[in-house]
């Protein structure tokens, strides 16, 4: 199981502080750096714009000095007057007249000067540094942290070498030279990096030249260690809430806990306390998300939620999946939208527990109990899952082969429950003979296999049996060859035929019950599957051939798949008689056509097409097209979906966000249903964004339950570059930039 450290709320549990300025000789955070292009836009102070590149190399190594003119007197200190540079590995000053104490390696500067290493660069009126300590006082200070994009001014500041530095009289900023839209001023700082947390005094927070904020003492981290504060609080306005406004707390409990205490303010609801926990172990991590809101003022009930996730390896062969939800009502997503924007499609929430032995290359077994809690009201009852109490798999393949063959087991024993409806137990035992050879140029697969399902019933209906048997044999045979060549312009192109060969008998099972058989979409998938239907309630007779070719372009330079295409039928010899009910049997002969298509037609641009051709009755039964574009900088996106099911669903999906001029942007997204003209989703929002703060807004209307109610939704964003992001955004809103809407 691999383990994630605890660090998705890292770069969030920075309080509205000084704690920008306490990065200073942190290692910084790759999310926190500003990506190349922003960065060329946003230049800081030019403290080192025209000295050279700084030679590289260990700290204790040797002192190089130049100057126009030198002297040196008798105790040893070195005086340098004129167009003065010392470097020492990765230090340099820079100045016009400098002391230097070859003895004791002391550095005294008592002119303008500039200090430059790898992690901040200061310019300041007088300065005093050891070179073999590492330690330093410098005077009326200017400072940049390049990595950063951030500068800032102190009075005093002291750098220490086991990791301490103390600044005063501080202001700071990430706003380039000559803005000052935002900054912070404090009375001192204090960093302790070998702990990872600065302190801070008489710290004030200055918007528009007007202060905002006054904090008189508070402590933060400077690193990426974790640390009990305040994060930032987001705000937002909806129909079924209200005014939203949400404060975390965030709390280190220990190295492997952390908990977030969540207050939640709505207006028209009240307020809700949310608590997320966290644990994380050798060998398990998992979390517990309760939320409680006392009174609900619209419906005048107590509502909660509460989801319990566990994951753990119990030894090297046992493991232990466990995930349990329940929520006080089935309107609770619904209304509480605001927390749970995409939960409010929702059909159940799962209560499982899974243990899974596994030996490798041999068997495995796996004990599941599960159950759910239905959400979506518009279910009727025959349309609710039956509850697992419990299901036991074992799958077992010999490691060997002789003459390609092996031999194998599957077998399920499940007892369903649910109210009102026949249940029982059913096993399920599938014993198997494979034969596979696989070749540079072809490949072949054979598998005979007899399944037996047998159930014990209770509260069958009239005339139903209590304890219906099936018995089915299944033989499939496949195979497929490689092609490869060389085009033209010296792409590879391959040519993958496919052909599969598929038999199962037909046998009556009108009596069997439907405890989780379906039947799923008709793709490429099923072509090849060995049984048309999900689960094994239902085994469907097949007389059946099946034929796909695949062919890809690949670019010679960069390996990139710059073309994807398959196209398959099935053809049926004989016409099924297995069907579920309300369902219409597919008739004999060939069945539609499938077809896909991935094309990367430029470094920015891509498409995807999924079709099923009905030739019989000449058009096209779904449809799915898909266009994107994106900027390697993220600067612009583009995507256009068109879905079509039919009788089912005729859609429309786009999303943008493009940049319009100087530093605004605009960003949106708009699904509607083309069959029930209505609009299912619409967002749209604008964005300034400037080198040191950005100012997001969006609205929101979209259907927000199972009946088709619209909410609507106001967000608001600001963020200080570098300190904080206050509010609610649109960019979370929006599928991520590297999903294709299918």
């Amino acid at each position: 199981m691999p383990r994630t450290p605890f660090h998705a709320r890292l770069t969030l549990a920075l309080p509205l502080s000084l704690a920008a300025i306490a990065w200073a000789l942190a290692p910084l955070p790759s999310a926190a750096r500003q990506p190349p292009a922003k960065m060329a836009m946003c230049p800081q102070l030019p403290l080192a714009a025209d000295l050279p590149t700084l030679v590289q190399g260990p700290e204790d190594g040797p002192v190089h000095l130049s100057a126009d003119d030198v002297s040196l007197d008798q105790d040893g200190i070195s005086r340098l007057l004129g167009s003065v540079r010392l470097q020492q590995g990765g230090r340099e000053f820079s100045t016009q007249a400098l002391n230097y104490d070859s003895r004791n390696r002391d550095v005294q500067v008592r002119a303008e000067s500039i200090f430059r290493s790898r992690q901040i660069s200061i310019k300041s009126q007088s300065a005093d540094f050891n070179l073999d300590s590492e330690t330093g006082v410098f005077s009326s200070t200017l400072f940049t942290l390049p990595a950063r994009a951030a500068r800032g001014t102190a009075d005093r500041l002291q750098l220490a070498r086991e990791g301490s530095a103390d600044l005063s009289g501080v202001a700071y900023t990430t706003c380039g030279a000559g803005s000052n839209a935002w900054y912070i001023k404090a009375g001192s700082v204090h960093l302790d990096h070998d702990r990872g947390i600065g302190s801070a005094t008489n710290a004030r927070l200055v918007l528009g030249g007007i202060p905002v904020l006054y904090v008189p003492y508070f402590r933060f981290p400077i690193d990426n260690r974790r640390t009990t504060g305040l994060l930032f609080p987001t705000i937002g306005n909806s129909n079924t809430s209200g005014f939203d406004m949400r404060a975390p707390l965030y709390i280190n409990l220990a190295p492997n806990f952390d908990d977030t205490l969540t207050p939640h303010y709505m207006s028209k609801r009240g307020t809700q306390v949310i608590n997320n926990f966290r644990y994380l172990f050798e060998s398990s991590e998992g979390h517990l998300d309760y939320e409680y809101l006392n009174e609900d003022r619209v419906t005048q009930t107590t509502r909660h939620f509460v989801e319990f996730q566990h994951d753990s390896l119990i030894n090297r062969r046992l493991a232990l999946d466990v995930h349990v939800a329940d929520a006080s009502d089935q309107q609770y997503f619904e209304d509480l939208g605001s927390t749970h924007l995409d939960a409010a499609s929702l059909t159940y929430l799962d209560r499982s527990a899974k243990l899974t032995y596994q030996a490798p290359a041999a068997y495995t077994i796996t004990a599941l109990v599960q159950d759910y809690q239905t959400i979506d009201t518009t279910l009727v009852a025959s349309d609710l899952p039956y509850r697992r109490s419990p299901e036991i798999r074992f799958d077992a393949l010999t490691q060997n082969s002789l003459y390609n063959a092996r031999a194998g087991f599957s077998g399920e024993f499940d007892n369903f429950t649910r109210s009102d409806s026949v249940h029982g137990a059913r096993l399920d035992l599938l014993p198997y003979l494979r034969m596979e050879k696989d070749d540079i140029g072809w490949y072949t697969a054979t598998q005979l296999d007899v399944r037996y399902t047998g159930y014990q019933l209770s509260d069958t209906a009239p005339g139903q049996r209590s304890a219906p048997q099936r018995t089915l044999p299944t033989f499939s045979s496949e195979g497929g060859l490689r092609f490869e060549r060389i085009t033209d312009n010296g792409s590879m192109q391959t040519l993958e035929p496919r052909l599969m060969y598929l038999y199962t008998p037909y046998r009556n099972q009108d009596q069997l019950p439907l405890f989780d058989s379906g039947e799923p979409d008709f793709d490429i998938t099923q072509l090849f599957a060995r049984n048309r239907f999900s689960g094994v309630d239902r085994i469907g007779d097949a007389n059946q051939a099946a034929l796909g070719m695949t062919s890809r372009l690949l670019d010679p330079d960069t390996g990139l798949v710059r073309l994807t295409t398959t196209i398959g039928q099935l053809y049926r010899f004989e016409a099924p008689r297995v069907n579920l009910p309300g369902f219409v049997s597919p008739g004999q002969g060939a069945t539609d056509f499938i077809a896909a298509a991935d094309y990367q037609l430029t470094r920015r641009w891509a498409a995807s097409v999924n079709l099923q051709w009905a030739p019989g009755d000449r058009k096209f039964n779904r449809t799915n097209f898909a266009v994107r574009y994106r900027e390697d900088n993220g600067g612009k996106r583009l995507d256009l979906a068109y879905r079509y099911r039919q009788n089912i669903l005729e859609q429309t999906d786009m999303i943008a966000s493009l940049p319009l001029f100087n530093q605004w942007r605009v960003a949106g997204r708009w699904r509607y249903s083309i069959a029930n003209s209505r609009s299912l989703d619409a967002l749209a929002g604008i964005e300034y964004d400037t080198c040191c703060w950005a100012l997001r807004t969006s609205y929101r209307r979209y259907i927000a339950s199972a009946s088709g109610k619209y909410n609507s939704a106001i967000y608001l964003q600001l963020e200080l570059k570098g300190l904080a992001r206050i509010g609610g955004g649109f960019d979370g809103l929006l599928p991520l930039n590297d999903t294709l809407p299918r």
